[in-house]
């Protein structure tokens, strides 16, 4: 082969390799795109469609949310208590008063009342109103239906919410009760989450009008032309969100067939290389070689090139003149926005109707619900005499709640009495704090039992019951709003004194299990009703008001007492943790004013109060009188020392001289102790009692129950009392011993000072001719009454209660206690 053939065959030879070679880069390139192509595809479509889940729960959950103020009124509406005083109103228009008293005391933003007969013949709308055609269609409507639809009446000024129910009388509707609030009731604790969903807006459309805007939160822009719009039930109103399209550009079928063909293009790339590496070693046809294996071509003399230059040596590349800006600064700036939308959104020209608008931003109370809170440094003073608490973000939050969390699944784990039960009261921090708690319980290793918003004796029931007696619950009891805490009880003990305080030592120097716990949730509230009904029977037929404060005992008083046969008028039995109608504290008569009036209203037999968690009862009767639970007590204990003779009944340091004398005559033991629901259940379980009380409204069961303190379960031992005796249970409270007495008086200090105060008042003060005790405070006891000064473990007050035969010894024991207080401290404002 001569030099000009070798020299051809090369040159073929390097042009198939650099087109091979091409060929073998683009197919391979073809690949890794239509890989890259399909799972950037695949990640645009899990992301939309995470989105779109989110938006669609964030639309469910404020449909959900709404709900909750439409459903309350609706059941407002028809309990017995509205409906027995409707009809009243109905055949007598002077009776309208006190439907409208009773409801005010229910529902703070109501604004009118009115009961309409069932023949709406004589009615004219003309006469009803500026409304008059709208009411009169929503009473037409709700007899119809049997349901009223709340709606907002615009034309009215300032605009009305109103909503409607039939009066039924034994299953016939005899008219219809109309209501009409201030428009705020629907949206007070309304905040929806907008972060997906992009826009949320409330409309009313009444099917023959365009739909008229009512309210609206984030971007109407993202609304579209076609939103989502879902009708809340019993309601003209309709909640509208965008569209949930699926925006996804591809399945996951299509997605596999895509990256199918992308391995294809690299395979046939893999391929063709090895062939072709293959191929240029060796050219079977022509028996060519590459040129790495070819002999050098012998060149003559005269046809040896010239030599060629050097290659100049390679240079850095020179820098450009203009410096490529920052990416961040290429960015193109956002337009402004469109200046004249908010005036057009304001045009009096534009014929809509206008939102309403809010007493609060609503933007606002997410971003303050939203915000990171500063983490709570951890002190030793809401480490307290029978339980922990504190000041929410003060001296209480998650974090806080997280490490006692700690400790409770620690100690739990080491006597071997897990799970531990967790449940909360109705406090708007109480989610807050739960979640920090339960956190803190599975980081040891230790499991949890959560049953939810309850009272604190549906916890005590579950905790003997399901589990080994432990459990914690979130509850600030009778406090402000503000507070809250924990009472804790560890294989059935309630932990107070060194036991609380170790808590702290515990947290500071991390001496915690660590393991990994379980979760699991359980509606208990049924079984807690059913273990009640199964204990307790009233033997005839009892009319009861109760008053749940906007506690947590609405959840399930009402429920426990009818169970029981007990017939129930609830008043305050919204769940609401801001207190909207009076504190949750029934040892102060103010709280039981609202109570009083609705007994006399029903003419019912009785009245009780909850506290805030449930665990305290106050009683008042029909002729408006507050029974102490001192009193009420000395009906309990002669009920249980009827079935326990002799048996040993423990009483708190607040409670009436008269109550031992009782105790003693119907052959019991009583024996007086410090204040404290933890330090009671102590000593209950240390000497065997059956039965103690508190003056605060504690009744503790250790007959028949579990030795703890329950409102609802000590409501029904009272009524079963009550009902075993055909005398009217206000002679029976009436018939007890009584004397002239204060209610527990509070005296307000700074943190820290009233346990000070005491301890100087129990050094200085002297009082001639009186028995002193000092287990709990001071307390003198004369021959014709007592006073007592003690410090509150759970608030920065001074306690101080009265009790005297004579209304002049009453007088003359206050006077004495106030001046050798005001000896100690003369800047204290005493209210007595």
């Amino acid at each position: 082969m001569n030099l000009t053939e070798k020299l051809g065959g090369l040159t073929r030879i390097s042009t198939q390799k650099r087109v091979s070679n091409v060929l073998i880069l683009a197919l391979g390139l073809l690949g890794l795109m239509i890989i890259g192509t399909a799972i950037w595809l695949s990640f645009t479509d899990w992301r939309h469609s995470g989105l779109r889940s989110s938006a669609e729960s964030e639309s469910r959950q404020a449909i959900e949310d709404l709900a909750v103020p439409v459903k309350s009124l609706k059941r407002i509406m028809n309990d017995e208590q509205v409906q027995i005083l409707a009809l009243r109103a109905l055949k007598d228009e002077h009776k309208l008063a006190d439907l409208r008293a009773y409801l005010g005391g229910r529902l703070t933003e109501l604004a009118d009342v009115q009961v309409f007969g069932s023949d709406l013949s004589a009615v004219r709308p003309a006469e009803l109103g500026p409304n008059g055609y709208a009411l009169f269609e929503l009473l037409s409507s709700t007899l119809e239906n049997n349901q009223g639809l709340m709606q907002i009446h615009n034309v009215l000024q300032p605009p009305r919410l109103f909503d409607a129910a039939v009066i039924n009388q034994e299953g016939e509707a005899k008219g219809v009760i109309v209501l009409a609030l201030e428009p705020v009731y629907l949206l007070k604790g309304f905040n929806p989450e907008i972060g997906s969903v992009g826009i949320i807006r409330l409309t009313q459309n009444n099917g023959r009008q365009p739909a008229s805007l009512l309210a609206e939160w984030g971007d109407p822009d993202l609304l579209g032309e076609v939103p989502t719009k879902t009708l809340i039930a019993g309601t003209l109103f309709r909640l509208e969100t965008p569209l949930q399209m699926h925006v996804g550009l591809i399945g996951t079928g299509m997605a596999l067939l895509i990256i199918v063909a992308g391995l294809f293009c690299l395979l046939a790339s893999g391929l063709l290389y090895r062939s072709n590496k293959k191929w240029l070693q060796e050219d079977a046809g022509n028996g060519t070689k590459t040129r790495s294996m070819v002999e050098p071509p012998v060149v003559t003399a005269e046809a040896q090139p010239e030599p060629r230059p050097e290659p100049a040596p390679l240079r850095p590349t020179p820098e450009p003149e203009e410096k490529i800006a920052d990416p961040a600064q290429q960015r193109a700036k956002p337009e402004p926005a469109d200046e004249d939308f908010a005036e057009q959104a304001s045009d009096p020209e534009i014929d809509v109707p206008p939102p309403m608008r809010l007493q609060y931003d609503i933007a606002e109370r997410r971003k303050l619900r939203e915000a990171k809170h500063t983490p709570v440094e951890l002190t030793p003073e809401i480490f307290r005499a029978y339980d922990i608490r504190g000041v929410i973000d003060k001296t209480l939050d998650s974090g806080i709640a997280k490490n006692v969390g700690q400790v409770v699944g620690t100690l739990a784990l080491e006597k071997n009495a897990g799970p531990v039960v967790v449940a909360r009261d109705g406090r708007l921090s109480g989610p807050y704090l739960m979640e920090g708690m339960i956190e803190g319980i599975v980081s040891t290793g230790c499991d949890v039992l959560d049953i939810g918003a309850v009272p604190t004796g549906v916890l005590y029931y579950a905790a003997h019951e399901m589990a080994a007696g432990s459990g914690v619950m979130i509850t600030g009891s009778h406090n402000p709003p503000d507070y809250n805490g924990f009472k804790i009880m560890i294989a059935g003990d309630t932990l107070y004194g060194d036991a609380i305080s170790a808590f702290y030592e515990r947290i500071r120097v991390r001496d915690l299990k660590i393991g990994e716990g379980e979760v699991r949730r359980q509606d208990v509230v049924p079984d807690y009703i059913k273990r009640i009904a199964d204990d307790v029977s009233v033997e005839r037929e009892l009319k009861v008001v109760i008053d749940c404060g906007n506690g947590i005992g609405a959840v399930c008083a009402a429920d426990a007492l009818r169970a029981l046969g007990v017939e129930v008028l609830p008043l305050f039995d919204e769940v609401d943790g801001t207190f909207p109608n009076h504190h949750p504290d029934p040892s102060d008569p103010e709280n039981l004013v609202d109570l009083i009036e609705s007994v006399r209203l029903m003419d019912a037999d009785l009245g009780l109060a909850f506290d805030g968690d449930a665990d305290r009862l106050g009683v008042v009767t029909l002729a408006g009188n507050i029974i102490y639970p001192d009193r009420v007590m000395m009906l309990l204990a002669l009920d249980v020392l009827d079935r326990n003779p002799g048996a040993t009944i423990i009483y708190d340091v607040k409670c009436t001289s008269h109550l031992p004398r009782v105790i003693k005559e119907a052959g019991g033991n009583p024996v007086m102790y410090k204040t404290g629901h933890s330090l009671i259940k102590a000593r209950m379980k240390e000497i065997g009692s059956p039965f103690a009380g508190e003056m605060s409204g504690h009744f503790f069961f250790g007959e028949r129950w579990y030795g703890v303190d329950d409102g609802i379960y000590a409501a029904a031992r009272l009524l079963e009392i009550l009902g075993s005796t055909e005398a009217p249970p206000e002679a029976i409270l009436n018939a007890l011993p009584t004397s002239f007495s204060t209610p527990e008086l509070k005296v307000q200090m700074k943190e820290g000072e009233n346990h000070a105060f005491v301890e100087a008042f129990k050094q200085s003060a002297q009082f001639e001719g009186a028995n002193i005790s000092t287990i709990d405070g001071l307390r003198a006891d004369f021959d014709d009454g007592w006073g007592l000064v003690r410090a509150s473990n759970t608030t920065p007050i001074l306690v101080v209660r009265f009790d005297a035969e004579t209304e002049e010894a009453l007088v003359r024991i206050k006077a004495a206690f106030r001046s050798k207080m005001l000896e100690v401290n003369p800047s204290l404002e005493l209210n007595f």
